[in-house]
């Protein structure tokens, strides 16, 4: 019996390394993908320059692409990504010349002038001939404005965002048509930052939840997210719309969501959530949100699960910010507290008696597909209606000196 277990045992062993194989290979060719959609549309003018059209670097000051535009590739988003005869006259050098002369017809006859190197002909269409007129008239001297420099455009000081979460908070991050991202946090509530021994927390035990967002439209999106037993098992389904994008030449960028969350894997005390994002941009590398959310059949996160808890209702508003401070790299910082009295729990440990903090200091990939984020905060939950519940539930410290260590990744798969 034993040799048979081992047999078996060797055979899954087998199977899930494969499975890894496979699973990994797929990760590492991600990047070598064809060319962007964007690219493509650019590639398909027909005076687009043939040595350009695979270039990343046409849109992008990275060659190998993503992350931030340059001037033609601003220009390009505030078009629609559409190229358009005011884009071929300001970037020259991105496209050929049409070859077509200059040509004018004559009043009441069958002759039409053409200016070729230089020099006019007539061709007469009756007769079937052409006569050289001599040298053409010097072209007209170019207005003085059509030599000043571009207007900035909206998409100039649009800050592109690089994770579906600021530290607990959501982005605005536009999820497009088809795409599928992952929404992974990982949190350690029960450590001590300063205990060095323990490396700063992480021996601790740890919280890590996981999900997806789809990209149904451009505009509509899903998802589904699931957090471990210390936090009651909850599985949160989600639907949300984006109203607004600075993406799109809107002002603000506004996305709302609705979620239903079910503890004991979506089994017993749900709870519902609306909430909004409204997220404006500072520059180009500063980005502002305030995140309003009403919860209905809140409970805490250590409610007992053997039995229906009576649930309440919360308000929370948060607010974030996320600064670069270089291309790729990002700070970030976010309070987010329950308004609601009730909600707080104060029978409970300490209770929720501080807004949940965070900060993080996050690093993106060039394509910003792919992002890490480094996290402190004193709120173990990630959840619509958790994330506003501190450790203080846990009978510890939720002050700025309880700060616990934590992480999140976020990758756009396709």
């Amino acid at each position: 019996m034993r040799s048979n277990q081992a047999v078996l045992l060797r055979q899954w062993r087998r199977r899930l390394g494969l499975l890894f194989l496979v699973v990994g290979g797929f990760a590492v060719a991600q990047p070598a993908r064809a060319l962007p959609d964007y690219l493509k549309i650019f590639a398909a003018d027909p005076l687009s320059r043939p040595e350009l059209r695979t270039q990343c670097a046409v849109c992008h000051v990275d060659p190998r692409g993503g992350g931030e535009r340059n001037a033609f590739g601003r220009a390009f988003a505030a078009a629609g990504h559409t190229v358009t005869p005011a884009l071929r006259r300001e970037f020259p050098a991105l496209f050929q010349q049409a070859t077509v002369p200059p040509v004018r017809f004559v009043e009441g006859d069958a002759e039409a002038i053409v200016t070729i190197e230089g020099r006019e002909y007539a061709i007469n269409t009756r007769t079937k001939t052409v006569r050289e007129l001599g040298a053409a008239a010097p072209p007209p001297v170019a207005r003085e404005e059509a030599t000043t420099a571009p207007v900035q455009t909206r998409s100039d000081s649009v800050y592109q965002a690089a994770d579906l979460r600021v530290v607990n908070l959501p982005t605005a991050i536009p999820i497009p048509k088809g795409s599928l991202w992952t929404d992974f946090t990982h949190r350690f509530p029960f450590g001590r930052p300063t205990n060095v021994e323990g490396l700063f927390g992480l021996d601790a035990q740890a919280l890590p939840s996981f999900g997806f967002v789809y990209g149904v439209t451009d505009r509509i999106q899903i998802g589904a997210y699931r957090s471990p037993g210390d936090l009651g098992r909850p599985i949160q389904l989600t639907v949300g719309a984006s109203l607004f994008s600075e993406q799109r030449g809107d002002a603000l960028s506004t996305m709302v969501r609705f979620g239903v969350e079910g503890r004991d894997n979506l089994r017993r005390q749900y709870t519902t959530s609306l909430e909004a994002t409204v997220a404006r941009s500072l520059t180009r590398r500063a980005q502002l949100y305030v995140v309003p959310t009403l919860s209905f059949g809140d409970r805490p996160f250590i409610a007992d699960l053997t039995s229906e808890t009576p649930g309440t209702t919360a308000f929370a508003l948060g607010v974030g910010l996320a600064v670069n401070v270089r291309p790729s790299m990002a700070l970030l910082g976010e309070a987010n507290y329950r308004l609601t009295e009730a909600a707080r729990y104060h029978e409970i440990g300490q209770g929720i008696r501080r807004p949940v903090y965070g900060f993080g200091i996050q690093k993106a990939s060039a394509s910003r597909r792919h992002a890490f984020t480094l996290t402190f905060s004193n709120g173990p939950g990630t959840t619509l209606s958790q994330r506003s519940q501190t450790r203080g539930l846990y009978f510890v410290d939720d002050s700025l000196r309880g700060l616990t260590i934590g992480f999140n990744l976020s990758r756009r798969l396709f």
